[in-house]
């Protein structure tokens, strides 16, 4: 089991496969470590103040396609959960494996699981900052006689300016991915990212499981917003994020909101689909704070499991009005899809899967719609009760 790392969650966790540590055996191409050294002279260090890296697998059919996908694994809520995550995979590069293996659905070179990528270049960016590849703190922080460093933002610039150089500089297309944590990074930073690449090359964001809303608990109490205030301050996030949004909340003090994606999405201008479960399992356990796992629930629970869905979807609709972007909504209990090989082409919204969805918007191929919207949970069979999924379940406190 991975540990968690949400302080302050009081009532069910996520707990997840962590995806940097998969080493499985099999016939899969693998993905080979480049770690940063020389970035660590400009501060971009991971939180212990290691270098950061990336995996990479060149692509055997399209190699100029590029995918890059940012790792999930939560947040570190304040300078002593920083601390103790930097003693992790998800706070330090010291332990990373030289090769990992054994990937699926996007990120997979099985072309019978995910046939209109798996030719492509791909790569796959450790998480080791803490705060969604944001933190801009320019001194080392002291934390009970440790250092520890808020370099989230640096990291990422770092990592793009040596993919650059390592081909996607004279690629034909670049997708900006990510799951959870990954997935929120992708709202945040795609514009900013968009700045980096050369213009003529065309950038798509793809944000998994990255919707996560600012709403209140059962309770009616706020757990995550309070967390998110904190942490914008704590690692100076601001420099990464969507400045227009930012703008537009300097004027009632609120640009803490520019670190929720449903505050952030309407001023993002680089094309963006949203793939995400309105009964996203993450948040039930961690913004809802629903203490049962669905369907054993009470009727009472099983309301409040249902006015999630309606307020997910109504936080949503700026993705599904949007006349450019795209979207897939399922309703399965479920959390980080897009690694997952029977998500990616098994699960099915109007008869149409995730990645034929997403194949369809960004290529403008009619055969596909480019959004779909599911029903209200528990109505599609497709979903195979995933809530027992080999990526994620939820686990009661």
């Amino acid at each position: 089991m991975i540990p968690k790392h949400f302080s302050g969650v009081r009532v069910a966790v996520v707990i997840f496969v962590g995806l940097s540590l998969l080493t499985t055996n099999g016939l899969a191409a693998e993905f080979s470590l480049a770690l940063l050294e020389n970035a660590v002279d400009k501060g971009a260090v991971c939180l212990d103040g290691s270098p950061p890296g990336y995996y990479y697998r060149k692509g055997s059919t399209e190699p100029n396609k590029w995918i890059i996908h940012m790792e999930g694994g939560g947040y570190c809520s304040d300078e002593k959960d920083c601390l103790k995550r930097s003693r992790t995979d998800l706070g330090s590069s010291k332990n990373w494996k030289e090769s990992i293996i054994g990937l699926e659905g996007f990120l997979s070179d099985n072309c019978a699981e995910n046939p209109h990528f798996c030719g492509w270049s791909m790569v796959f960016i450790p998480y080791c900052d803490g705060a969604y590849f944001s933190g801009n703190v320019v001194h080392p922080v002291k934390v009970e006689f440790h250092t520890i460093y808020f370099r989230g933002i640096r990291v990422l610039d770092a990592i793009i300016d040596a993919l650059l150089t390592a081909g996607v500089s004279t690629s034909n297309q670049v997708v900006l991915t990510g799951c959870s944590a990954g997935g929120v990074s992708t709202y945040l930073h795609i514009d900013h990212v968009r700045g980096l690449i050369p213009g003529n090359i065309p950038l798509y964001g793809f944000a998994d499981a990255g919707y996560i809303l600012d709403a209140a608990n059962v309770n009616g109490d706020y757990v995550l917003r309070s967390h998110s205030q904190y942490v914008f301050k704590m690692q100076n996030i601001s420099y990464g994020l969507n400045q227009d949004c930012l703008a537009a909340m300097s004027a009632t003090n609120e640009k803490w909101k520019c670190s929720f994606c449903q505050y952030t999405y309407p001023y993002t201008k680089t094309p963006i689909f949203m793939y995400n479960s309105a009964f996203d399992t993450w948040q039930l356990a961690n913004v809802l704070q629903l203490d049962c796992v669905p369907p054993r629930c009470t009727e009472e629970q099983m309301g409040a499991l249902e006015s999630y869905g309606q307020e997910f979807l109504k936080a949503a609709s700026p993705a599904i009005q949007s006349p450019t972007n795209g979207v897939f909504i399922d309703s399965c209990l479920i959390h980080c899809q897009s690694l997952s090989a029977a998500a990616w082409s098994k699960f099915m919204v109007g008869k149409q899967s995730m990645s034929d969805t997403f194949y369809g918007w960004m290529t403008g191929d009619s055969t596909y719609k480019s959004k779909e919207v599911d029903c209200d949970y528990p109505c599609n069979p497709t979903c195979s009760n995933n809530h027992t999924h080999d990526h994620l379940y939820l686990e009661l406190e």
